[in-house]
């Protein structure tokens, strides 16, 4: 018998080491995961996401917006596939395989940002625009300066204070981003430029539901809250709910009464509220509530000041729903941006006591504020831009599909990083032209299949010098945490 003794930083290594080695393995056998093949990454950002609300819809004009208007379909119907389902590579065509393996040399460049801002940025003609595609964009204030995005927002100080662990309702993939390099700034990619196109050009008074795409790792998190910056800063009102995680668990739940079959959570309402109304406070008086009695303002004021926690959830609703019929008013645009979205089609963590030995779970669509964020599948709203983007990866299954409006709908899928892409982001965090062979960011590329988060927080082995099974350096090796 042999006993092995290993430290935990030896036994954090060769996991590593040996997760690595497999994946090689699986590289070489052509069986690596694959989530759409790397040559229609870029079509299925462009072209094919375009045109997804048309083939489900049956119409023919771009975005679906000729496509008949019938039961509201899902997600995936709409684009035939669920988006993290993986992908033989044997199974792919023959130039996703070269594309990953192969192709032109990499293009280093020490001006890896475009000495720009996304605002400015959105606004060039197209040309211009092409020509920043993949260099770095500034985005407006600092990483602290959207309140709603940071997860100590959600937090209650007492809790905090007693060191209770709380949720994070923040925007977590955008913020890891920014924390990692330590600049609030995002890659100015095609589909980011598309997302921001379709928003901020759509025609006022008119019904506008953008839905992000795409695997986890592929950038909807960044490209939303990028939207957000840009949208803001260019004088659009825009509610934010990073996560609608906030919409299903957490804080309390109350009935008006027993007979009533609809439940409120006034904490989710009060951090709504509270978001749209720090951002905006100075513009939201001039548009109108969605009675017409009122303006959102007071509507806003009068739900955040109220102790009675049923008031704050209509106040939530209220205001929700009259920003989505404000658009074009007073020469105002109004935006609602939810991510996570399929987390109102998941679960809930709140149950109801039905007797001494039983407790339900409530489902999504008995809480009144949930309700009223599924806005895509309504039918009847006829105004108001919406973009969403669902979550995979996390607790919510892939079963959770997202209802949708085809017609009114414009899917865009989120490429992975391309190889050009990952080789500026190493650009970016080395500060300049790195020494990086082209073989081992077409490896890092491959083993992380493009995924952005892969290459952030596991960047230290996957650009490794050294081949799949030789990277420990003995003393001297670095694992980030995984």
């Amino acid at each position: 018998q042999i006993l092995f003794v290993m430290t935990p930083s030896s036994a954090r290594l060769l996991v590593a080491q040996l997760t690595l080695y497999a994946e090689t393995q699986l590289l070489r056998t052509s069986t690596v995961r694959l989530a759409s093949t790397v040559a229609a990454g870029k079509a299925a950002g462009k072209t094919a996401g375009k045109t997804a609300g048309n083939a489900a819809a049956g119409g023919d004009g771009q975005n679906g917006e000729n496509g008949q208007n019938g039961n509201p379909r899902t997600l995936n119907e709409a684009t035939g596939s669920i988006p993290h389902t993986y992908t033989r590579l044997a199974d792919a065509p023959r130039e996703g395989i070269a594309t990953l393996s192969g192709g032109a040399a990499v293009r280093y460049s020490e001006t890896w940002h475009s000495g720009t801002n996304v605002v400015d940025a959105a606004k060039a003609d197209e040309k211009a625009r092409a020509a920043l595609s993949g260099l770095y964009v500034d985005l407006p204030g600092g990483i602290k300066s959207m309140k709603e995005a940071q997860a100590e927002f959600y937090h209650h100080p007492e809790l905090t204070k007693a060191k209770v662990r709380q949720y994070d309702f923040g925007a977590k993939g955008a913020l890891r981003e920014f924390q990692s390099t330590g600049k609030h700034m995002c890659m100015y990619r095609e589909s980011l430029d598309e997302v921001l196109q379709t928003v901020l050009n759509s025609k006022k008074g008119q019904r506008k539901d953008l839905v992000l795409d795409g695997w986890t790792g592929s950038g909807k998190s960044v490209a939303l809250y990028a939207l957000v910056a840009a949208a803001r800063a260019s004088g659009w009102v825009v509610m934010y709910v990073p996560s609608a995680s906030l919409l299903v668990q957490g804080g309390v739940f109350k009935k008006r009464s027993d007979e009533d079959a609809m439940f409120h959570t006034p904490v989710a309402a009060q951090h709504v509220l509270r978001g749209v109304y720090e951002a905006h406070k100075d513009v939201l008086g001039s548009l109108p509530s969605a009675d017409r009695k009122s303006t959102i303002g007071d509507v806003c004021a009068a739900g955040l000041g109220s102790p009675d926690p049923f008031a704050k959830v209509d106040a939530a609703a209220g205001v929700l729903k009259g920003l989505l019929m404000a658009d074009g008013e007073n020469d105002l645009r109004t935006l609602v941006v939810v991510d996570d979205y399929n987390y109102l089609y998941h679960r809930t963590s709140y149950h109801e006591t039905v007797h001494r030995f039983h407790r339900r779970r409530l489902e999504p669509r008995e809480l009144v504020l949930a309700s009223a964020f599924m806005m895509l599948e309504d039918q009847g709203r006829t105004s108001g831009v919406a973009a969403i983007a669902p979550t995979y990866g996390g607790p919510v299954s892939p079963q959770a599909d997202v209802p949708l409006t085809i017609s009114e709908t414009t899917i865009l899928r989120m490429p992975r990083f391309s190889l050009q892409e990952v080789a500026t982001m190493v650009s970016m965090q080395s500060g300049g032209a790195p020494d990086i062979p082209d073989d081992t960011l077409r490896r890092a590329l491959a083993l992380s299949n493009g995924n952005g988060r892969d290459l952030r927080e596991k960047k230290t082995i996957l650009f490794q010098m050294d081949n799949g099974v030789e990277l420990s350096r003995g003393n001297h090796s670095r694992i980030i945490p995984m």
